[in-house]
């Protein structure tokens, strides 16, 4: 008799453990969680991390030794060539994946790449108060923009008058030094400059009032600004999705976005300076390869601008096809 209990036990354990498997299935599906990391439709935001609104699943991956390796070698017959004297790469796979990184420790100037942190201390003071991207600011006669290698396609106009969204969206979308300039402006009269380099300090890059000898970045320290807003770390899910939603009209083509097929969107922003000879080009932003997003941050300098953007391109293209294959 005893061992007839213990037997019926045992069947009513294992049918509970099988019923549940299939009820974790069924629940896995209807959450779409059925594949790891598929786009999760309980979820508003398109850009940010999608594991952010509800945890999906997740797979180990392998490291990129042999990218790593290839970029590696490309870099140095690039240099060798005369084609550049220098470049970085910093790659993270979004989903729970390996990072690699090339000269991660190398410095270069910022340039327009500032424009990203100004955005997110508007989008921050922006979440304590809404009506601040509403405020409306005209452009003055007299301002002076900063000259631009690759110039803006649109630009705030003298005598117009823009909301401070507007304004926004001309420095992200164009890299409008007029906005860029405008914006600074406002914030030094309506809050503080100091407002501004508080968030640089949170966001780990460099203090503006610094000498130009002195403002630097990493590709890494850089890159961290993206994976802070793909998974809204620092700006709220709304903010952090508008920034990205933003930064992913960007209208720059030749740079990451021409080494990797058309239809996949990147949320990304270039920065270039010329000092001298010296040339510096920057691109660095989020790839949404379906189910496997990426971040990627490439920082070069050389003396031709036309020959930084393909190898820019070549590296962005060398790191699609790697995700491609894996995928």
């Amino acid at each position: 008799m005893k061992n007839i209990l213990i037997g019926l036990l045992l069947i009513i354990l294992t049918g509970a453990m099988i019923g549940g498997i299939v009820y974790n299935k069924s629940l896995a599906k209807q959450n779409n969680l059925d594949e790891p990391f598929a786009t999760n439709k309980k979820c508003p935001y398109k850009n940010i991390n999608q594991l952010r609104c509800e945890p999906e699943l997740a797979k180990k991956k392998k490291e990129y030794v042999v990218l790593k390796s290839d970029l590696v070698d490309y870099i140095e017959t690039e240099k060798k060539d005369g084609s550049i004297t220098s470049a970085s790469v910093y790659f993270r796979d979004l989903q729970n994946g390996p990072i690699m990184s090339i000269n991660e420790q190398e410095l270069f100037a910022p340039a327009s790449l500032l424009k990203v942190p100004l955005m997110i201390t508007y989008f921050k003071k922006a979440e304590e108060d809404p009506s601040v991207l509403k405020r409306k600011l005209t452009v003055a006669g007299n301002i002076q923009s900063l000259p631009q290698n690759i110039t803006a396609e649109k630009s705030a106009e003298k005598g117009k008058t823009y909301t401070i969204d507007e304004l926004i969206a001309l420095l992200i979308t164009q890299s409008d030094n007029t906005s860029w300039k405008m914006l600074l402006n406002d914030l030094r009269k309506e809050y503080s400059e100091n407002y501004f380099v508080m968030i640089l300090s949170d966001l780990g890059i460099i203090d503006p009032r610094k000498s130009d000898d002195m403002q630097y970045i990493t590709v890494q320290s850089y890159a961290s600004i993206f994976r802070i807003l793909y998974n809204s770390s620092y700006l709220n899910l709304a903010m952090s999705d508008k920034a990205l939603g933003l930064l992913s009209q960007s209208v720059f083509n030749d740079g990451i976005v021409a080494g990797i097929p058309e239809g996949i969107k990147v949320a990304h922003k270039f920065g270039e300076r010329k000092e001298g000879t010296e040339q510096q080009l920057h691109d660095c932003g989020i790839v949404y390869y379906p189910q496997n997003p990426y971040l990627i941050c490439i920082m070069t300098k050389g003396q031709d601008i036309l020959t930084q953007e393909k190898i820019i391109q070549q590296i962005s293209k060398d790191i699609y096809q790697e995700i491609e294959e894996r995928n």
